[in-house]
């Protein structure tokens, strides 16, 4: 018979999961993770990270000080003090946490991240299109994490569904959870949701991130469907804003072609370009990024009617620039560059008004040359990402869409992960880590401060903070 009580139990055997159960492991608790996948090597979005760690894309290294002051500017004063605070004064003493575990990280440049040099988990990523996972930084760290848990006498039930969590007098007592067709309750001190985002799940996708969910592409695997936020809602916790996503720019054919998500993102080349919608007319300012862009895409009416125009110099020079580019792996995988000598076929190739899309190239190329682009309407940034002219023609242009990788928004936690209720006071016994959290990241901006340092350092501080209450 499988033990039924245990000091913590956390909920998806993610980075977030697995690393507040080993941390509350090393320090003498009797920790459970529970994983409902079955396979040894479960998919999830740690495995298939591409494992750069960084704080609002600064190197976690840098002082705590430097660090929520990055947090700030990324998301616009929408991050709450208390996590800024929190995430910057552990990301260093989470990476020397890890490493100590057996973790192992190389330094490497990292163009999307400020063309600095980061820890990235190894051994790293092999930068090119599709799925690049096995032995890889995030499935040589799960395999790492869940080693230690078990060395320190944890463990990890695979095909454990949790269903509900147990409440007691308010407080949470332990989980309800489904195992071989089974239905038992678990008893715990603390239980951490971290059992990721609800992008997998098209319902809650619905109406927050896009009013298409059958339109964007999940960036992601299928695992994360936000059954811990619904859990905790149930529970009496509150959530934060829910319409803010981490994603990028993917060229259309990855709707249907596998080979073309998570990489090439088209987002080197949308920032340096024009986006259009349906209409033929910009709807974003392009400079902003490209979590900014795929956010916009996923909102329009139709997020598959956008596409980013492009003078040739720019896909042959930018596109073949920075992390897996787009140029040449889009077209070596199966995905189309649109080619066009002029504005009237480049509106029939892309299937926009030409009146208007000649109009959109027009102020914006007079804009550009005259140094007014902060006068368009949408502006067009300069700080961030540098803009380039499109002349007048030849074109190339790439129908793109939204790739979903996570949710930003979801439980709202104070500084040591406690889940709170919407009075502001905790839910006792109940934790949340990584990205079932909300309240760091999005707002105006929709700023990222970064999916494995939320994991890690969050999953640390709810273990930390379980072992000493």
């Amino acid at each position: 018979m499988a033990e039924t009580k245990f000091d913590l139990i956390a909920i998806g055997g993610g980075f977030a999961g697995l690393t507040a159960a080993a941390r509350a492991a090393d320090q003498g608790l009797k920790a459970l993770v529970l994983e409902r996948d079955t396979d040894d090597r479960y998919l999830c979005n740690s495995r298939i990270t591409s494992g750069v760690f960084h704080v609002a894309s600064n190197d976690v290294r840098i002082s705590a000080d430097e660090l929520a002051a990055a947090i700030e500017k990324e998301t616009a004063g929408y991050a709450k003090p208390e996590l800024s605070r929190a995430i910057a004064e552990n990301a260093g003493p989470t990476v020397e946490w890890l490493r100590a575990i057996g973790v192992k990280f190389v330094a490497k440049g990292i163009g999307y991240v400020n063309l600095r040099q980061h820890l990235v988990l190894a051994p790293p990523r092999r930068m090119r299109a599709g799925l690049d996972w096995e032995g890889r930084g995030g499935d040589y760290t799960l395999r790492a994490l869940e080693a230690h848990l078990i060395k320190c006498g944890g463990s990890v039930r695979r095909g454990a569904e949790v269903t509900g969590l147990v409440m007691t007098g308010g407080q949470c007592t332990g989980v309800r959870v489904v195992e071989g067709g089974a239905e038992r309750e678990i008893s715990a001190a603390a239980v951490v949701i971290a059992d990721g985002g609800f992008q997998a799940n098209p319902e809650m996708v619905n109406g927050s991130i896009t009013d298409a969910p059958d339109r964007v592409r999940l960036r992601a695997t299928s695992s994360a469907t936000g059954d811990g936020i619904r859990m905790a809602a149930e529970a009496g916790a509150a959530l934060t804003a829910l319409g803010d996503f981490y994603g990028h720019l993917l060229a259309v054919a990855a709707m249907h072609n596998d080979a073309l998500w998570p990489y090439p993102n088209m987002d080197v080349v949308a920032v340096a370009g024009v986006m259009v919608d349906g209409d033929g007319k910009r709807f974003v300012d392009e400079s902003r990024g490209g979590v900014y862009l795929a956010n916009a895409v996923a909102k329009l009416d139709d997020p598959l009617s956008a596409t980013v125009i492009m003078s040739p110099g720019i896909w042959d020079e930018v596109g073949a620039s920075g992390t897996a580019p787009p140029n040449p792996l889009l077209l070596d995988h199966g995905g189309t560059l649109i080619e066009a000598p002029d504005a009237d076929g480049l509106a029939a190739a892309i299937g926009v008004p030409a009146d208007a899309l000649k109009a959109t190239i027009s102020a914006y190329n007079d804009a550009f040359t005259g140094d007014q682009l902060a006068a368009l309407v949408p502006v067009r940034g300069e700080g961030r990402h540098q803009a380039f002219g499109l002349g007048d023609g030849p074109y190339s242009a790439i129908h793109i869409c939204a790739g979903l990788t996570n949710t930003m928004g979801g439980i709202d936690i104070d500084a040591h992960c406690r889940v709170l209720k919407p009075d502001g006071n905790v839910i006792g016994g109940l934790y949340a880590a990584g990205s079932s959290t909300g309240g760091l990241e999005g707002g105006p901006n929709v700023g990222y401060v970064g999916g494995l340092i939320k994991a890690f350092a969050f999953g640390l501080i709810a273990a930390d903070h379980a072992s000493k209450n």
